[in-house]
């Protein structure tokens, strides 16, 4: 069973406001590893209830932070504007949306650029293994000192969707509902393929000390390229870019200059300037090592369970370990949405998820929607997730109504 949070808030957040959390210290983490004084950055809208029964918790994906839509605090847009506030699919009309930024990110929470206590020094490659489990029991850690006992649902996209699966694998009766978007019970081939050959290039010089800055800066541009490549599809590029020379031509280390490679460079330069590449390499890890089947409940929010030691090659060992796992789910509804054109988490992978959630126990719906855009679409297909958010999220059983701050 999971555990239960006391139903007395040791933490408050004002509507708008982002601010750090500490976890408990130490934070020991799947791996092996433990964090001392870590903490996770969140950020929220809208207001809890006087029953704190209207709580959604949001994951990220892999290069966001916090930071989902704008608020008076911060009107910058956020990553999600489209789906959260009043009236949107996540109504802060009703809801109280709590999204975290994840363990090991750079955006706020304990990752591989933050001071390592014990040297006082940046952890960089010292940073401790790190699982997706990891990152789901920090964000449980901030539900818990918000005095959340249940959560109305949990949602996450990519990343994200692990990481739904992994808190509702360690906390069963923690959430009402689950939301799973374009994630996976565990990573295929080509997306372990294509994660590994981005640490590989971002490996090569943020694991050597000698390496200059406009070295790690060439290599965070060239993995992310690789990264992109992997989120959109084809059709888009060539819709969108064609074979359309770049508007001003110029030597390059491809020795071709067309716009879709200028574009791919203004993407890069722009990912580059904004996050860490040890978070990128130790959170990229993290979701090549995830695997749904090997989570166990989790008894105390600092201390992770044992995980269940799988054959990940024995296909029918690992389908029965899932099933288990599925089987032990306490929330009452799931969704589950992928992509057609998505070539990371393939419509396979979310009706595999589907299947497991609803064979389980849990009343699942499956949508799968077609969009160029890929693996991005979640991002970009405002109206068609819009609607299904907004139809799974009014469907869930609801305690109080009101919406009085708590």
């Amino acid at each position: 069973m999971s555990s239960a949070s006391p139903f007395q808030p040791t933490s408050t957040l004002a509507i708008g406001e982002q601010r750090s959390f500490v976890l408990p210290s130490p934070f020991a983490l799947q791996g092996g590893g433990q964090l001392h004084g870590a903490v996770v950055a969140a950020e929220s809208w809208g207001q809890l209830n006087t029953a704190r029964d209207n709580a959604v918790l949001v994951f990220t994906g892999l290069s966001v932070g916090a930071h989902a839509a704008s608020h008076s605090a911060d009107p910058t847009p956020g990553w999600w504007e489209k789906q959260i506030g009043p009236g949107r699919a996540l109504d802060t009309d009703q809801l109280f949306v709590l999204c975290v930024n994840s363990l090991g990110s750079c955006f706020g929470s304990t990752g591989p650029a933050s001071t390592d206590p014990a040297t006082g020094q940046p952890y960089g490659p010292t940073f401790p293994l790190l699982h997706v489990a990891d990152i789901a029991r920090a964000g449980q850690a901030v539900v818990q000192q918000l005095g959340i006992q249940r959560l109305l649902a949990v949602v996450g996209p990519s990343l994200g969707g692990m990481t739904v699966l992994a808190h509702a694998a360690q906390f069963p009766d923690a959430a009402c509902g689950l939301v799973h978007l374009s994630g996976a019970a565990a990573p295929n081939a080509y997306a372990i393929a294509t994660r590994s050959l981005q640490r590989e290039i971002v490996g090569q010089t943020w694991r050597d000390p000698t390496s200059t800055p406009a070295a790690r800066s060439l290599a965070m541009r060239h993995a992310r390229k690789v990264g992109v490549l992997s989120y959109i599809g084809g059709s888009l590029l060539e819709s969108r870019f064609g074979r359309a020379p770049a508007q001003a031509p110029a030597d390059t280390l491809s020795g071709t200059r067309f716009e879709v490679e200028s574009w791919l460079e203004y993407q890069a330069a722009k990912f580059e300037k904004v996050f860490d590449p040890g978070a990128y390499w130790v959170i990229s890890r993290a979701m090549d090592l995830f695997e749904f089947g090997a989570l166990q409940p989790v008894t105390d929010v600092a201390h992770p369970a044992a995980f269940r030691q799988l054959d990940t090659g024995n296909t029918t060992e690992v389908a029965t370990a899932r099933a288990t796992v599925a089987a032990r789910l306490g929330h009452e509804r799931a969704l589950v949405i992928g992509v057609q054109e998505d070539h990371l988490f393939p419509p396979e992978q979310q009706r595999e998820v589907a299947s497991l959630l609803a064979t389980g126990g849990t009343s699942t719906t499956c949508i799968e929607l077609s969009s160029p855009h890929g693996h991005d679409a979640f991002l970009v297909e405002h109206e068609a997730f819009s609607q299904a958010l907004r139809r799974f999220l009014a469907g869930l059983p609801r305690g109080a109504q009101d919406t009085a701050a708590a």
